[in-house]
């Protein structure tokens, strides 16, 4: 059984460990009924977690991870939350210095030994039984900045990257009745040599947890890529998509509820299909047309494995003359840099406030963001 070796913190070359390969953030749901409201291949593990707080790796409980471990006496913590904002450590900013510069004099390939909190968390659940059977995965949205997972005592992965989702597979780990997922976050990685950035410094699980299911067809990345004629007058939709088993996909793309072409596709691995749209009706901030793509995934016997809505607008985005133009205009930038912040959570922001937001930006005719350092939760991007 494989071990997690603690000293891998501080390596550069070590930054993942049976982590999934990054895909599009596409949900996808079991029929078109589900478009409607919660998709059943997903199941929140958002919540109250069991916690405990150590200051550095040598005040850590040891073995917390077995299952005969009882940490029935820990705190509760909520997921997701800063552990900073929870009542343990406090937020920092610093700007031009890394933060831990006031209490450890380390150099590149370490990380700080004397002050470096770290986040011990312990979920226990059942698989829903919709779950059963299936393959079980499991996504952290956000950790801040590096996280190692344990499944009932078996070491699961690592992943470093805290801006980014980190999923890894729980299949053979898993078990009947009652599982226990435990996950150590560290404040400080070797990551966060390159993750030093002016702004509030914080740590643990500040993003949703979520478990998710696939069907034995599925779309697991997709690439929805429209391009926009020279003339405006025409358009070409490509999808290519990373199919997951052997099946079929078709493709309607709709406006305002009117169907204005399809696509097909059919086979494994790498698929790739395209059409023409004549005239579209083209995006910008101003007037931001979207269409509605509808992709179906189907298996072999022609039965749907699942269903996966996309918009797309339609744009042309270019330089002439050293100015830029879209769709054919020019095109001045009124933007904005925007943290991913909230006064009470930090860079955990609900969706109320990321609405507000939007608002906000939009009634003071901002037409460019800059997310500021790093990928936002995937909501401000919908």
């Amino acid at each position: 059984m494989k071990v997690f070796d603690y000293l891998n913190l501080a390596n550069p070359r070590y930054f993942k460990d049976n982590r999934m390969e990054a895909h599009s953030d596409h949900r996808y749901y079991k029929n078109e009924q589900e478009l409607k409201g919660h998709s059943s291949f997903y199941f929140s593990l958002n919540g109250l977690w069991k916690f405990h707080y150590a200051k550095n790796l040598q005040s850590r409980i040891p073995d917390f991870e077995k299952p005969d471990y009882d940490a029935s006496g820990w705190d509760d913590i909520r997921v997701p939350a800063h552990i900073q904002l929870e009542g343990y450590d406090k937020p920092q900013y610093s700007n031009v210095e890394y933060p831990w510069e006031s209490h450890d004099d380390i150099k590149p390939g370490e990380i700080p030994t004397y002050f470096n909190p770290v986040a011990s968390y312990i979920k226990y659940f059942s698989i829903p039984e919709n779950m059963l059977g299936k393959r079980l995965f499991i996504s952290f949205q956000g950790a801040e900045s590096a996280l190692a997972l344990w499944l009932n005592g078996s070491f699961v992965g690592y992943s470093e990257d805290s801006f980014t989702p980190s999923e890894f597979e729980l299949t053979p780990y898993v078990c009947s009745g009652e599982n226990k997922l435990a996950v150590q976050v560290f404040k400080w990685s070797s990551g966060s040599w390159t993750e030093d950035q002016d702004f509030f410094r914080f740590s643990g699980l500040y993003r949703d947890v979520f478990l998710f299911t696939v069907p034995d067809v599925h779309a697991y990345d997709i690439t929805v890529m429209p391009t926009v004629s020279e003339s405006l007058n025409s358009a070409e939709l490509k999808v290519d998509i990373d199919l997951w088993g052997s099946g079929s996909v078709e493709g309607i793309l709709s406006k305002d509820g009117n169907i204005v072409a399809r696509l097909y596709g059919e086979g494994s691995g790498k698929l790739s299909m395209s059409v023409s749209v004549v005239h579209p009706a083209l995006w910008s901030a101003e007037t931001p047309e979207l269409y509605d793509l509808l992709l179906t995934v189907k298996n072999m016997q022609g039965e749907t494995t699942e269903v996966i809505p996309q918009t797309v607008g339609f744009r042309r985005f270019e330089l002439k003359n050293g100015i830029m133009h879209l769709n054919g205009k020019r095109i001045v930038f009124k933007g904005v840099n925007r943290h991913e912040f909230s006064s009470k959570t930090g860079r955990y922001v609900n969706f109320q406030e990321l609405e507000l937001d939007i608002k906000t930006m939009k009634r003071n005719n901002i037409n460019a963001v800059r997310t500021s350092h790093y990928p936002n939760t995937p909501a401000i991007y919908d």
